[in-house]
Order: structure tokens, then sequence, then C-alpha cells
């Protein structure tokens, strides 16, 4: 009988020790600095909805901000309010509060115009205390309703409900305007020193092998999208469902341009509007869809998570094609 009551006072003590030390987790995690509660707002969409205007253009030679000015001209703006992001660790932004975004369509190629305040441009990623300046744009895969009732997480979706992400890279741009379209570590430290190619005891094909890119670069061994040169593009098209599921897509379909002036971003992002990829958001004329963006600043070492977002859904509406 007393070893019987001695196993009940190990087992019972044992017992409320793990229910207090859970209580007490959950109640740091409650209380944690700048972690908050998910709020109802967040999945009822902004009110004012983004006009995609239709605009008879001819698509210019070269695309760019200045050769698609005056097709934004006449297009209406929404603002979008931003904040730090404050739901998965580490929290980080809140450098950007707010941007603007414009949308014009010509009947196959959609045009996004995202302008914020920024007052350094960062376009390079290479040394470890380097931040590039970024923005991204988030739509729902397929035809959706976003409301209190039917919850998705304007934060990278939710599990089985994926979004698809164009996410443009300062650095992405600079590349293209060197030579093999991709900056490298000898941009950042032009005096660096290579031992295999001073060495003089070095047989030749040992320094062709020690010093080839594709074979001490793991990155593009792994065929990783940020390590290949020559991507020809400045935005990077993706899928997640949720936080830590961001996937970069096999088939990149989005491409945008910029230009930094007068303490400012104005990016375009641009894409046709019907694609064959299952895994792109389809737009069409006269049909509705819903975005949400983010910001990285990366004067104020933005980058992942670390972002400037907007904690609600945005719908916006394509106007129809003048022959419809």
């Amino acid at each position: 009988m007393n070893i019987r009551v001695s196993k009940l006072k190990l087992y019972g003590v044992s017992f409320l020790g793990a229910m207090f030390l859970s209580a007490s987790l959950f109640a740091a995690e409650e209380t944690a600095p700048g972690v908050k509660d998910v709020t109802e707002e967040e999945f009822t969409p902004a009110k004012e909805v983004l006009n995609v205007k239709y605009v008879e253009m001819e698509k210019p030679y070269h695309i760019d901000v200045e050769s698609l000015k005056g097709a934004f001209k006449d297009a209406s703006s929404v603002k979008i309010t931003l904040q730090k992001q404050d739901k998965a660790f580490p929290n980080g932004g809140g450098s950007v509060t707010g941007a603007e975004v414009k949308a014009i369509h010509d009947g196959l190629t959609i045009y996004f115009q995202i302008t914020w305040s920024d007052q350094t441009r960062n376009a390079r990623a290479i040394a470890v205390q380097e931040f590039r300046d970024a923005c991204a744009l988030m739509f729902p895969l397929g035809a959706v309703e976003i409301t209190p009732a039917e919850h998705f997480s304007p934060r990278m979706g939710d599990r089985e409900k994926p979004t698809n992400i164009w996410h443009w890279k300062a650095d992405w741009e600079a590349d293209l305007l060197v030579k093999g379209e991709l900056e490298d570590v000898e941009v950042q430290y032009p005096n660096m020193h290579d031992d295999f190619n001073l060495n003089p005891y070095s047989a030749y094909y040992h320094r062709e092998l020690i010093t080839s890119v594709e074979v001490l670069s793991g990155g593009r061994a792994a065929n990783n999208l940020l390590s290949q040169p020559g991507r020809g593009r400045t935005v990077e098209d993706l899928n997640a469902e949720g936080f830590g599921t961001l996937t970069t897509q096999d088939h990149q379909d989005v491409n945008g341009c910029s230009q930094y002036a007068d303490g400012a971003w104005t990016v375009i992002m641009y894409r046709s509007l019907i694609t064959q990829d299952p895994h792109d958001v389809q737009l069409v004329p006269g049909g509705n869809t819903y975005f949400n963006m983010a910001v990285w600043n990366g004067g104020e070492q933005d980058r992942n998570g670390q972002k400037n977002i907007s904690a609600q859904w945005h719908p916006a509406t394509l106007e129809k094609v003048a022959w419809q």
C-alpha cells in the first residue's frame, strides 16, 4: 500500500510539473515581445479595391519604368499600409510604413507598379553584412472568396491553401548589367588573392579543377536559382502554403524592372495573364482576385522573414478588354 502511495506521489508530482511547465511555456509564448494573436481583421480583406485598368498599348521593345510610365498615367492607385512582420521569429521590419500599387493590363500581359520610399539604394548582397532591397506580391491560387468565415492567411497562405508569390530583388536587376549577369565575390573584394592560381607547385589541371565555379559552387550544382548566372530576369516565381514552405518554381514566368530616384523605388512586375503552369495564379479580364505584398529594406538589414508586410488581403478587379 505504501509503495502504491509513493508511486502515486511521484508520478503525480511529475504530472503536475509537466502541466505547470506547459502552462508556463504557453504563457511565455502568448506574452513574448512583438508577437500578436491572430485577429479577425487579418481574415477580412481591405475595403479599397485595386482596379486593374485595361490599356491599349504596344509592348515596348525594351521594357523599363520609363517606357511604361505613360501606360500607368490614368491608372488609379491603392495605398497599402505596411507593418513589421510579427508572427514568425525572428520578427523584423517596420522601417517601411507604406507603399502605393497601380496595375494595368493589355489583354495579354498584366503589369503591377509598386512605389515606396527608401533613403538608401541597396542592390548588392555579396558580403555577409549586405542585404538587398526587394518587394513581393502574393496571390491566392484558384478561385477563392476570402471572408472572416473562410480563413485564408494573408501571411504566406495556409496548408492546402497555396499562394503564388512574385519576388523582385534589387541585386538580380543589378546582375543584368554586368558581364555574365552575376556579380560575384571579386566585385565586392577586387583585391582578393587566389592561393591556387599563385601557387607555382600546383599542376595546371589541379588549378583548373579547384578554381572551377561549377565544382566549387554548391548552389549551381544543386540548380539553385539564386546561384545561377544568366537568369535573364529580376523576379523569382514562387509558391507557399504557410510559414516555412516557400519554394521556387521549376518554370519562371514573371519578370520586372525598376527605377530608384529621389529616395524612392518604383518597381514594375509583369507576366502573361494566363500561363500553362498550374502553380501560377491565372488572371482573367473581367475577373477578380486578391493580392498582398511585402517590402524589404536592405539598409535596415531586412531579409527573409524580417520584412515589412501588409496584414490584410487586398481585392483587385481586372477591367474587361475593349472587345468583350
